[in-house]
């Protein structure tokens, strides 16, 4: 079907994205009523508010998009980045799908098949249906196209599919906008609350202040008991919710290339030489059969080449060859393919069409004296450039596709041809040329140097020794001192990582930790060009940190309070009046100022982000020394000495702040919905 072919094109590669950035969520249970509690369990893959979900049910999401994003990219096969994020997309929309349709029925939010309907053809069409359905020669939205495309959708299973996923995720994204308008209408903000903000940021101050800083009062003078640890911990427990991780330690034996690998590279080069640069061997054809790299056709200035083979060029002729030389790690001999007086630059336009026969249509029009211009703006599918007349103004050999390339840069001024590229047929006007510079044509032979197969095993062999020797952690730290290795660390591993630090496909890594107990060592892993060898050293089971992991930040925070006190006291003590001065001396410090804050400063020059010397200073009385309030370095005393008043407009603010609050129930609703959902995550054990 056409129609599918050309909205495919214009549609993106995963539409998915339409549905206001997919909330994060999952799926339902699949397993038939006869199954064991055993099999559920094993197929298990999530659990989420106490329903046990499949694998199976998410494998079906899985296939849904892969299938959608293969016709859509015209690609029969995944590579593993984009199945990786096919799984993630998966997941979100299950977990979505799961947790927000009981909401939905609750609430009774609905899309009827009317409002579908609607949003394909009616006044308010989908964006992403505008955008599919828009005719490219006028630039509008073709409801004609549409019907149409829905008529005949039944006749072609790959459109009817594509429709359908379609269909799909617009009810999905529609029927979130109306929960998410329903918390929007929900949220009220009163006269009250935009008259505190307006007023908060009526004046700004200018100000003098001291500061008394915590680590003044030693830290032997004040204590915490182990019961102010607990309490602290038991009130703020929520605040020490941690994942599941894993710690390991590994060692890595590289395989690289040995002295003899390099030597057999060379040995490779050399002897390919004298058939290379026989003038009756046919240098493009042989690259391409024995080179680690194809041909490239480019002819090339002399800036563009590398500065050995300016050396080279230089004086040289056709079929010379140049090499022997080494550059990245490979093996080169090149031969100069030919040698062109050829333009810098040309300035050309084109017109681009798919059709054949409207392609000859217009090619003998413009031949017949036709306006170009005129033609490329009414015809062209290049809108980009159609606009201007088909224009594609001055540009460099290279710069464009090779048929396209080579039409311009070997065809004379005035040229009107036509050739076919991967994206259509182009009529092109070579409309002019730049000055002819020499370019060069060159062939290169490459022989990456490789480690063999006999270099593996060597490896492999060395890795094996020091993994029977060395199957405790204690034997494998001393192995790493006495033998001069590495040690390398993967710190706070998730269960669903893709890899462990730069490793090159270490999932299994993952897999292992997470199966492993303490201090078990690993398999011999293959990842990239390494082997590697690993202890799990630490784990940390998903819930809450224990108190005694968390016990040396709580008794910082309780310090500071106490300190707080302890330096409140004494700044008390050493006023004197209003006399700022006199308390700077008095507790040996100094004073320092600031100037315009206002209530919504995010810090203070000198004192860094302090929300409560904020507010102080610009809640207190002007000439008056304030009382001190304990911040997050120290404890403060402010001046002020002079206030601003600012212009505020209570309407202004009260509708910034029903903005403000709109934004975040865009932002935050999904958050706030995935926070008091029970999601039990257990992918790892299949992927």
């Amino acid at each position: 079907m056409a129609t599918l072919e050309r909205i495919r094109n214009k549609s993106g590669l995963l539409i998915i994205v339409i549905a206001i950035g997919l909330l994060a969520f999952l799926l339902g249970d699949l397993m038939s009523s006869g199954d064991s509690i055993f099999r559920r369990r094993n197929m298990q893959i999530a659990e989420i508010n106490g329903t046990s979900v499949s694998y199976p049910e998410y494998q079906s999401y899985v296939t849904e998009l892969e299938d959608y994003y293969k016709l859509n990219s015209s690609s029969s096969a995944l590579d593993e980045n984009t199945s990786y994020q096919i799984r993630e997309q998966a997941w979100n929309q299950m977990v979505q799908d799961f947790i927000m349709e009981e909401k939905y029925e609750d609430l009774g939010i609905a899309v009827t098949a009317d409002e579908i309907y609607e949003m394909a053809t009616g006044k308010n069409v989908h964006p992403q249906i505008r955008q599919m359905f828009t005719n490219p020669q006028t630039g509008m939205f073709d409801k004609a196209q549409v019907i149409n495309f829905l008529q005949q959708k039944n006749l072609d299973p790959n459109a009817n599919f594509y429709w359908l996923f379609l269909e799909k995720q617009i009810k999905k994204e529609r029927l979130f906008t109306k929960y998410r308008e329903l918390i929007k209408k929900g949220m009220f903000v009163t006269t009250a609350q935009a008259e505190a903000e307006a007023n908060a940021k009526q004046n700004k101050v200018d100000f003098d202040f001291v500061v008394k800083r915590y680590s003044a009062v030693p830290d032997s003078t004040v204590s915490v008991s182990d019961s102010e640890v607990k309490d602290y911990y038991n009130a703020h427990k929520e605040n020490y919710k941690q994942e599941a991780t894993r710690d390991v330690v590994y060692v890595a034996f590289d395989v690289k290339p040995s002295e003899e690998d390099r030597q057999m590279a060379e040995e490779w080069i050399e002897k390919s030489k004298a058939e290379f640069e026989n003038p009756e061997t046919d240098a493009v054809q042989y690259v391409n059969m024995n080179s680690e790299s194809n041909y490239i056709d480019r002819n090339l200035k002399f800036e563009q080449l590398g500065p050995t083979l300016q050396g080279f060029v230089q004086g040289a002729s056709v079929d010379e060859v140049y090499g022997p030389y080494l550059e990245n790690e490979t093996f080169k001999l090149s031969r100069i393919v030919a040698i062109k007086q050829m333009p810098d630059s040309v300035k050309a336009r084109h017109i681009l069409v798919n059709d054949p026969v409207l392609a000859d249509s217009l090619l003998a029009l413009v031949k017949g004296g036709a306006d170009f211009a005129k033609v490329a703006r009414d015809n062209s599918s290049d809108q980009g450039s159609a606009i201007n007349g088909g224009d594609l103004g001055w540009f460099a050999e290279g710069t464009m596709v090779k048929p396209f390339n080579d039409a311009c840069f070997e065809g004379n001024k005035g040229d009107i041809v036509k050739v076919e590229s991967q994206f259509g047929i182009h009529i092109i006007n070579v409309q002019d040329k730049g000055k002819p510079v020499t370019k060069y044509n060159i062939a290169t032979l490459e022989r990456n140097i490789t480690f063999s197969t006999k270099t593996n095993q060597q490896v492999y062999a060395q890795a094996a020794k020091f993994a029977s020797l060395n199957n405790t952690v204690d034997k494998f730290d001393e192995a790493i001192t006495a033998d001069n290795l590495v040690k390398r660390y993967g710190r706070s591993i998730k269960t669903n990582d893709r890899t462990v630090n730069n490793l090159e496909h270490s999932r299994e890594m993952v897999r292992w930790a997470f199966e492993a107990e303490m201090n078990d060592m690993s398999d011999i892993f293959e990842f990239g060009d390494a082997y590697i060898i690993a202890f799990l050293t630490g784990a940390k089971e998903e819930g809450y940190q224990s108190v005694a992991a968390v016990k040396g930040s709580i008794e910082r925070k309780l310090l500071n309070d106490k300190k707080a006190e302890v330096l409140t006291a004494e700044l008390n003590s050493k006023k004197q009046g209003n006399d700022i001065a006199a308390l700077a001396t008095g507790i040996d410090s100094e004073v320092m100022t600031a100037s315009q804050i206002d209530f919504g400063a995010f810090q203070v020059p000198g004192a860094g982000v302090e929300p409560a010397l904020v507010a102080l200073a610009t809640g207190s009385k002007a000439g008056e020394l304030s009382a001190p309030v304990a911040g997050n370095n120290g404890v403060y005393v402010v001046k002020v000495n002079n206030v601003t008043a600012n212009t505020t407009d209570v309407a202004a603010e009260l509708a910034q702040l029903k903005q403000s609050n709109g934004f975040k129930v865009d932002y935050q609703a999904t958050e706030a919905i995935r926070s008091k959902a029970e999601v039990t995550d257990e992918r790892s054990k299949f992927f």
